[in-house]
């Protein structure tokens, strides 16, 4: 992880101190790509997080929210077994024993609607003192309802920091050569300081050394010029398929057609 270490201690720190009767709810709010996720599994991975939070469980959300799932993943998690055919609501009673008297750290990756925190919030008892729920989400109104001023905003990568993630993905953070030097700070700038489409791009960089393979990425990168940095995300994702050998483009399409 690169350029986050400031936000990482500073949710460490806020989880494990300052205790209230209630689970702090804090949210990690930013637009798709830009390193929630990356950020919440420093923090769930900590080994202050882990030796302070007598369980901790993690289950991922996504657009279209199932909730049975979301209790399964997170009764996997919290290592509970056998808990394949109950319904939702003996699993959210399971979730709760289990979760009854403990210390728990819960993480909530890539919710996108309030229906899915209203779906599972009940299952999460609201007497442990110091435990604590991190809800990643793409949707501003999602963290206002889950009723917290503690949300983190993420921001975009400054010049310095977007250069070291490039630098340790495509050279593994060797410096870059000299004659790759300006035409690789040029694509950098170009990836307007986020973190998915800095990897994209590095990661579509790594096995070319030829400053001709550079430019011509770069004038990809160029090209696509819009106000809408989801739309510039995903045309950046797009480069990765475009960069496939034709083999693997069609061993990709055959994956998506299954």
């Amino acid at each position: 992880m690169v350029g986050r270490d400031d936000q990482r201690e500073r949710l460490v720190e806020h989880l494990t101190t300052g205790y209230s009767g209630e689970p702090k709810v804090i949210p990690i709010v930013g637009m798709g790509g830009i390193g929630k996720t990356t950020l919440a599994n420093e923090v769930y991975s900590d080994t202050c997080i882990r030796s302070h939070f007598d369980v901790c469980a993690w289950a991922t959300i996504s657009q279209q929210h199932n909730v049975k799932e979301i209790l399964l993943s997170l009764l996997r998690s919290t290592k509970v077994d056998k808990v394949f055919s109950e319904s939702e609501a003996e699993l959210a009673n399971m979730l709760q024993k289990s979760l009854k008297g403990k210390r728990y750290l819960i993480v909530l990756d890539d919710i996108w609607k309030t229906e899915a925190w209203d779906a599972v919030r009940q299952c999460f008892p609201r007497e442990n003192k110091g435990s604590g729920i991190l809800l990643t989400t793409p949707n501003t109104e999602v963290a206002r309802y889950a009723g917290t001023k503690n949300s983190l905003p993420m921001r975009f990568m400054d010049q310095d920091e977007s250069l070291n993630l490039f630098r340790s993905v495509a050279f593994s953070s060797e410096e870059l050569p000299s004659e790759l030097e300006t035409i690789g700070k040029q694509i950098v700038d170009e990836c307007h300081g986020l973190p998915l489409t800095i990897v994209m791009v590095a990661g579509l960089l790594k096995s070319k050394r030829a400053i001709e393979d550079w430019e011509s990425v770069s004038k990809d990168v160029k090209s696509f010029v819009t106000n809408d940095p989801d739309e510039r995300c995903s045309r950046v994702l797009g480069l990765s398929y475009d960069h496939l050998t034709s083999d693997l483009k069609a061993c990709l399409l055959h994956f998506g057609i299954f």
